[in-house]
C-alpha cells in the first residue's frame, strides 16, 4: 500500500481531490449523510472531514455510486461502441456486462475480438462474457460455432468477465456434453443465466450449473421462487421486454439484495428519450419503490450479485465512479467521475477526457461482408393448401409469442383476409452459408396492412426475418438487406420506401447514435404508415426467430414449438 494514500486517509496530509459539500448516499444504510469524499490515484480513499490539493463544491447535491448494468447485448443499439459508451456514462453508467452472442453468432471470435477491442479503449468498467450458445440452438442455422476450446482462447484476455447467459436450459438439465464442457471452464468466474418460465425440479438441475442470476423473469411469483432457490433476479427494463412494473411487487425488505437492474436490449431512440439505467431507477421510483433502494438495485446490489467487490458504493478502496443528480425525484445527472476523473457534465460526455484511440476495422473483413443469401423463389413465400394454421400471436411489451390457431381455407388466403384478421405471412431467410432455407408462418397482432417488413437482426443467429402481406415485396425486401449487407427495409407497392443499412455484422451502423435514431423514428413512421401498430415493431419482429423464449417461433428451417422443443406443421389441418 502506498503510505502516501494512508496519510491523506488519516487526514495527515492533503488528498489529491476532495468532493466537499455533497449529500454522499451510503447504499449500505440506505441513508444520505453530509459528508467530504477523498479520492487519490482513483479511489476512494476516506469519507468524513478533509482538505484537499483539488477541492469541488457539490452544493448540497447528492452523490450517488456511478451505475451498474448487470446484463446487456451492445449490438442491440445498432451504433458502434464509442456513441453507445459515450450515451450511456454521461447518463451515470459507468460499468457494463456485455454479452456478444449477437455478432459471435454471425462471426465467431472476430466479432467478439470486434467488441472487446473497442470496449477496452474507453473510459468504463467494460466486462465482456463469452457466449455461452453459439449457435444457440440446433434448430436454426447461424454463421459460426463456438465450442468450450474456442472460448478457452479468450478467457484469460483483459476485459473477459464469465460465460454469457445460458440459453440452453434443455442442454443444462439434460447434462449435455459441450453445453457442461462450457459451464466448467468457467466454474471459478461468473456465469449468467436465461431460463424463462423454468421451475421446479428442471430449475433445480439448471442451477447445478453454477449459474448465478436470470433476466427472463417476467412475473413475480417466477422470480421469488428462483430467489429462494438462490439467484440474483435482474429486472429488465428493455426497448421491447419491460418487466419493471411487473416485478416490483416481489421486491421486499427481506430479499431486495437479491434484485438488480439490467437493460438487455435498447434501441437507440430510448437511450436518448428516456435514458439508461437512470431510468430504470427514475421508473422504479415512480411505481412506489423508495429512492435509496432503487439506487441500491443499480449500484451496491449489482455489484455484489457480479462479485466486483470494488465498484458500486461510496467508501474506503471503492473506485470514485460516481454521479452527482439534483434530487431523489428528478434524478438530472449533474455530473459523472470515472475513477476520480469528470467525464460527463449536464448529461453530456466530456470527448477530450480519458478518450483512447479506437482500432479502425478493415471494410473486407467478414464484419462487413457477412449477408449471404442463397436462391429464393416466390413459391418459398406462398402459404401451403390448408383449413387451420399455427399462428405467433404477439404478447404486448414481451418477446414471447403465444401459439394459437386460425381456421383460413385456402381459397380465404388472399391479402384482404390477411389484413382483416390482423394477420402477416412470416418468413425466417438463412443468410450465413447460402442455403436458401425459408422458413415460412403466420404473425398476429402486428398490425401490418400492406407491403413488408424485412431486418438481418433476427435472434440469436441473425439470419433474415420478413413479415408482409404481398409476396413480391417480402422478396424485394430481402435482396435490398442482401444489396445493403445488412439492415432494415420496408418495402410496398414493389418499391423500397425506407431504409436503415447495418454494415457491421448485419446488426450495427457505423453511424452515430443521434443519427440512427433519428433514421429509426423515419422507419417507424414508415411502418406505422403501413398500418403496424407495435411501438417497437423492429426490436418485436427481430425476437420472433428466438427458439428459447416462450412458445412459438420460426427459423430458416420452420416453426418450433419451444414448449414441446420440436419442430411443428404450419398446418393443422
Amino acid at each position: 500500500m502506498n503510505s502516501n494514500l494512508l496519510k491523506q486517509a488519516r487526514g495527515e496530509i492533503e488528498a489529491d481531490l476532495v468532493l466537499k459539500n455533497g449529500r454522499v448516499v451510503d447504499v449500505f444504510n440506505e441513508r444520505i449523510n453530509k459528508l467530504d469524499v477523498a479520492i487519490a490515484d482513483g479511489i476512494i480513499i476516506g469519507i468524513g472531514s478533509y482538505k484537499g490539493q483539488r477541492e469541488i463544491d457539490l452544493q448540497e447535491k447528492i452523490l450517488t455510486p456511478a451505475f451498474i448494468d448487470g446484463h446487456l447485448h451492445l449490438e442491440s443499439t445498432m451504433t458502434n461502441v464509442k456513441d453507445f459508451a459515450q450515451q450511456v456514462i454521461s447518463l451515470g453508467t459507468t460499468t457494463v456486462v456485455a454479452d456478444p452472442h449477437e455478432i459471435a453468432n454471425v462471426i465467431g471470435l472476430e466479432g467478439i475480438r470486434y467488441l472487446l477491442d473497442a470496449g477496452l479503449a474507453l473510459p468504463w468498467n467494460f466486462n465482456l462474457m463469452l457466449p455461452s450458445c453459439v449457435p444457440p440452438t440446433k434448430f436454426d442455422n447461424s454463421g459460426a460455432v463456438l465450442k468450450a476450446e474456442d472460448l478457452e482462447e479468450l478467457i484469460t484476455a483483459e476485459g473477459v468477465f464469465g460465460l454469457g447467459e445460458v440459453m440452453d436450459f434443455t442442454g443444462v438439465i439434460n447434462g449435455k456434453k459441450d453445453m457442461w464442457e462450457k459451464l466448467s471452464l468457467f466454474d471459478d468466474s461468473f456465469i449468467d443465466g436465461h431460463a424463462p418460465e423454468l421451475t421446479a425440479k428442471e430449475l433445480n438441475a439448471y442451477l447445478l450449473g453454477n449459474i448465478k442470476a436470470d433476466h427472463e423473469c417476467t412475473t413475480p411469483q417466477e422470480a421469488l421462487e428462483k430467489i429462494s432457490k438462490g439467484m440474483y433476479v435482474m429486472i429488465r427494463e428493455g426497448s421491447v421486454t419491460r418487466d419493471l412494473a411487473r416485478l416490483l411487487p416481489a421486491v421486499n425488505e427481506k430479499n431486495s439484495n437479491r434484485f438488480l437492474f439490467a437493460t438487455d436490449d435498447r434501441h437507440p431512440g430510448d437511450l436518448i428519450d428516456e435514458g439508461h439505467i437512470n431510468f430504470l431507477i427514475k421508473k422504479a421510483v415512480k411505481q412506489g419503490m423508495d429512492p435509496l433502494q432503487a439506487i441500491k438495485l443499480a449500484t451496491i446490489n449489482s455489484a455484489e450479485a457480479l462479485g466486483l467487490d470494488n465498484i458500486g458504493a461510496i467508501a474506503p478502496g471503492y473506485k470514485a465512479d460516481l454521479v452527482l443528480i439534483d434530487d431523489l425525484k428528478n434524478f438530472n445527472i449533474n455530473r459523472v467521475f470515472k475513477d476520480g476523473r469528470l467525464v460527463a457534465r449536464d448529461g453530456k460526455f466530456i470527448l477530450d477526457s480519458v478518450q483512447k484511440e479506437q482500432t479502425s476495422i478493415n471494410k473486407n473483413s467478414k464484419i462487413y461482408n457477412s449477408v449471404n443469401i442463397g436462391k429464393i423463389e416466390k413459391s418459398d413465400f406462398i402459404l401451403p393448401v390448408g383449413d387451420k394454421y399455427r399462428v405467433l400471436e404477439l404478447s404486448k411489451d414481451q418477446i414471447i409469442s403465444r401459439e394459437s390457431t386460425v381456421s383460413l381455407t385456402s381459397q380465404q388466403l388472399t391479402s384482404s383476409k390477411l389484413v382483416n384478421e390482423n394477420l402477416v405471412k412470416l418468413a425466417a431467410v438463412e443468410r450465413h452459408k447460402k442455403t436458401g432455407n425459408v422458413g415460412l408462418g403466420l404473425l398476429k397482432g402486428l398490425g401490418l396492412q400492406t407491403g413488408a417488413i424485412a431486418t438481418s437482426i433476427a435472434h440469436d443467429s441473425h439470419n433474415i426475418i420478413v413479415a408482409g402481406i404481398d409476396t413480391e415485396d417480402m422478396i424485394l425486401a430481402v435482396k435490398e438487406i442482401e444489396k445493403l449487407q445488412g439492415g432494415i427495409v420496408i418495402t410496398n407497392g414493389g418499391q423500397v420506401v425506407d431504409k436503415l443499412p447495418l454494415p457491421i455484422a448485419g446488426l450495427m451502423s457505423d453511424e452515430s447514435l443521434v443519427e440512427i435514431a433519428e433514421r429509426l423514428d423515419s422507419l417507424k413512421d414508415t411502418a406505422f404508415s403501413l398500418g403496424v401498430t407495435h411501438k417497437e415493431p423492429f426490436m418485436t419482429l427481430s425476437f420472433m426467430s428466438l427458439p428459447v423464449i416462450p412458445e412459438l417461433k420460426i427459423t430458416d428451417k420452420g416453426l418450433f414449438s419451444v414448449k414441446d422443443f420440436q419442430f411443428v406443421p404450419l398446418v393443422i389441418e
